[in-house]
């Protein structure tokens, strides 16, 4: 039966469960904003010392070794950036799963008071049906566990090999640059 008490109980666990989302949320954002900002300003102050740079270059080679020296340091900060982008996104993943395990936890832990509480009074036979319930949120628990144990392992791969490419890009670019350059 829902009491006045419960009911306000349970408000107030939403509300409650509500502002640490909404706080998360907000804090990756203003980290994101920051992130971007602090990329923008070394962009432009970089590309002003590159346009700098290149109207000082007296013939076509040293516009092109100069040109060919810009790649490299400009690919890198992209790279950071996205990393930087991708460091954040998953905070805020995590930092939600926290807030949220904790519910999905209490809300399997009611279903068994209320389970246990349906058990009893049931009919002879009744405690079946009880059963069955108990199995398939089992069932359905460990399938959630298992995809998101595989999903956290293919963000892993994923993450490793996106690193060693973008890696292996950077050294390609300057190995580039240099053989320009030269």
């Amino acid at each position: 039966m829902i009491t006045t008490e419960k009911f306000v109980a349970a408000s107030t666990d939403a509300l409650d469960t509500f502002s640490a989302l909404a706080s998360i949320h907000f804090d990756s954002a203003e980290r994101l904003s920051g992130l971007t900002f602090a990329a923008a300003r070394s962009t432009l102050s970089d590309g002003v010392k590159d346009v700098l740079a290149l109207s000082s270059a007296k013939d076509p080679k040293a516009l092109v070794g100069t040109a060919a020296g810009m790649v490299e340091p400009a690919l890198t900060r992209g790279v950071g950036y996205v990393r930087g982008c991708y460091a954040i996104a998953a905070d805020l993943s995590a930092s939600v799963n926290a807030v949220l395990s904790v519910k999905v936890e209490a809300a399997n832990k009611d279903l068994d008071v209320a389970l246990e509480k349906l058990s009893a009074s049931t009919p002879v036979g009744g405690e079946a049906v009880v059963s069955m319930v108990k199995s398939a949120r089992s069932s359905a628990n460990n399938a959630i566990e298992e995809a998101a144990k595989a999903a956290r392992e293919a963000v892993s791969v994923a993450e490793s090999n996106i690193n060693k490419a973008t890696d292996a890009a950077v050294k390609a670019a300057a190995k580039a640059a240099k053989t320009v350059a030269a």
